[in-house]
């Protein structure tokens, strides 16, 4: 079968295990932080002590992609101006920056935390240039609960479905209209990180063999597949739902190969 590139429709928020705005980061004076990880924050044309001033975010998330630097903005990035116009050491020309498809979209004010953000205080006790009312902010994350199946999912044929998360569910080699077929998890819910593969199961995957007997194109080698660390343990039925488990009907009403009773259960 001709290996085709998988589709991947995702939001910025919601992929990977990133760090939660405010919940997951700290500022720290004096020193990184035990259980976090950091970036320094320096200018080093500052003599109060800016050389053991991190921002952090807890150990075990995704790394936020977050870079420093004390010289103008980096290119390729998203850049936000850290600026205290009554320090007279160069505060004029740092930056903190974030990857384009970062999730936070930070701003920095030098008066006070911004009304209608979350904010964390910058401080740097021994600076005596006004840094007490300093604050980086974003908008508030709220946390993302894992999807519940199947309340939280829905199989599609006919497009991505508004509100939804989707990886396409595709067999090349049928011709009834497979390419507009996807299964969806809610936006609001975490990624839970599904993969399909229509010439066998993924290596390093937990993966549930989808098939139709019935149907001849090739519906003998295609596979649904989760991390291993998944709470989503799959059972797949070509002959109506499963007794005693929770299932979602899988259809494309265009193939005539008796879809109709096919169901993705746990």
């Amino acid at each position: 079968m001709k290996l085709l590139p998988l589709l991947l429709l995702l939001t910025t928020v919601s992929a990977g295990n990133k760090p939660i705005w405010p919940t997951d980061f700290r500022w720290s004076s004096a020193g990184g932080l035990v259980g976090y990880e950091c970036i320094i924050i320096l200018e080093t044309a500052d003599p109060h002590t800016w050389n053991d001033n991190y921002l952090c975010w807890k150990s075990g998330k995704d790394s936020p992609g977050l870079r420093w630097r004390s010289w103008g903005p980096i290119s390729g990035m998203q850049c936000t101006h850290i600026h205290e116009s009554a320090d007279p050491h160069t505060w004029m020309d740092n930056y903190l920056c974030e990857p384009y498809n970062s999730p936070y979209k930070f701003s920095w004010s030098s008066a006070g935390a911004l009304p209608g953000k979350s904010c964390i205080q910058w401080l740097e006790t021994a600076d005596p240039h006004t840094w007490a009312d300093n604050f980086l902010c974003a908008e508030e994350q709220i946390p993302q609960r894992e999807a519940i199946f199947p309340e939280d999912f829905v199989f599609y044929s006919a497009g991505v479905p508004s509100g939804y998360e989707c990886i396409q569910i595709l067999e090349s080699a049928d011709p009834h209209t497979w390419n507009d077929n996807y299964f969806c998890w809610k936006q609001t819910v975490k990624n839970p990180g599904m993969r399909w593969r229509s010439w066998g199961p993924i290596p390093g995957m937990r993966c549930t063999q989808i098939h139709e007997g019935a149907d001849p194109h090739t519906w003998n080698d295609n596979y649904l597949c989760v991390p291993h660390s998944s709470k989503l343990r799959f059972h797949w039925s070509s002959a109506g739902g499963i007794r005693g488990r929770r299932c979602l009907q899988w259809l494309e009403t265009a193939d005539p190969h008796t879809w109709s009773d096919n169901f993705l259960c746990v």
